[in-house]
């Protein structure tokens, strides 16, 4: 049931990745790629959205759940943590992601 959950969060997290990446109006000043470079970009967003999301959570259980395990489920104060760190981890990273996006279209559009 864990892997299962898992699976189904990361399926989540990756959504929402994409949906803040992907769909950026920013992606207009991308480059057009060959059919081999975007499976390679692809294949590297993957491992980068995959990396995020075990560190987020990494950080967010290590700070959110007992090391005590007393009870199966979370307990409310948990999931609240959770939901909060996730929360902002996520919106930290749109914001980064932002950022980096502007310098990238300000770049493009100096040169």
């Amino acid at each position: 049931a864990v892997v299962s959950t898992q699976s189904r969060e990361f399926q989540t997290f990756q959504h929402y990745f994409i949906q803040i990446n992907l769909r950026s109006p920013d992606m207009a000043f991308a480059p057009k790629l060959s059919y081999q470079q975007q499976k390679q970009m692809e294949q590297l967003e993957m491992e980068m959205i995959q990396d995020m999301y075990n560190r987020l959570s990494e950080t967010c259980k290590s700070k959110c759940i007992s090391r005590s395990y007393e009870d199966g489920d979370l307990s409310k104060a948990e999931g609240v943590c959770l939901d909060r760190c996730v929360a902002k981890y996520l919106e930290v990273y749109e914001r980064v992601g932002k950022k980096l996006s502007a310098m990238y279209e300000q770049q493009a559009t100096q040169q």
